[in-house]
């Protein structure tokens, strides 16, 4: 489970006044599930990851994980606890390109000190034995972001946080996409960012939606459409952000 209580991220530079890039944000993401953080460029959603992944910290309340057993970890003070139960798939996967796959994910292995028998489960999973010999410099979009997905799991972490994970993907691998992370979140507490509403509606149990560094809206994707008196969840996106009905 993810918990935001209160918090808030502001960033300072001796050349501008301050930014307030996340603004008194509250939600919890529930186990096995899928949680959609939407809302447009500069609403906050990358900070959030970012303060959940342990890359930042808040500039005041707390982002707390929790793991299967109920222990509860503050990310911002328990930094190495929280890193081993999340794993992170970005937009642009940052990966070692002159490396091939297999030398790659034997690095990401040694790294978090898993056991093999991991390594060749990421390895079936997404489909990767064709390319384990290819540098990743040559591989498709596609295969890229497979890569990423098994480096992200392969020390099998209770949480997945995702950050536009279809961006750039052809209509088969967004569908290719949307199974893998249907299929994790039956064992995983999944947050993931996107600017497709199509997507969110299908995929998540609940969405929040930020604008500004705001909460907007949370809570599942009917409750949001009844809310807004929507169609879709598309209309009710459009509705809120276009009001800045500020919740």
């Amino acid at each position: 489970m993810i918990e935001l209580v209160n918090f808030s991220k502001s960033y300072k530079s001796i050349f501008s006044k301050e930014k307030i890039a996340a603004d008194d944000i509250s939600f919890t993401v529930k186990p096995d599930s899928i949680t959609g953080l939407l809302g447009p460029n500069g609403a906050g959603k990358t900070t959030i990851i970012k303060a959940i992944c342990s890359i930042h910290y808040p500039s005041s309340g707390n982002v707390f994980i929790y793991d299967k057993d109920g222990r509860k970890f503050d990310t911002a003070s328990q930094t190495a606890d929280s890193k081993h139960l999340i794993g992170y798939v970005s937009e642009n996967p940052h990966l070692y390109r002159n490396l091939t796959v297999i030398e790659y994910l034997k690095l990401i292995c040694e790294i978090y000190k898993t056991d093999e028998s991991n390594l060749q489960k990421v390895i079936k999973d997404f489909s990767l034995s064709e390319v384990l010999s290819q540098k990743i410099s040559t591989l498709s979009k596609g295969y890229s972001q497979r890569v990423s997905f098994a480096s992200s799991l392969i020390h099998n972490p209770e949480i997945l946080i995702l950050d536009e994970p279809s961006s750039g993907l052809d209509p088969n691998q967004i569908i290719e996409t949307r199974n893998i992370i249907k299929k994790l979140s039956k064992t995983k507490t999944i947050l993931f960012s996107t600017h497709i509403m199509s997507e969110a509606e299908n995929l998540c149990d609940e969405v929040v939606i930020l604008q500004n560094g705001k909460l907007l809206a949370k809570g599942s994707v009917s409750e949001i459409k009844k809310q807004t008196k929507a169609r879709t969840l598309e209309d009710a996106y459009i509705n809120l952000t276009k009001k800045g009905d500020f919740r």
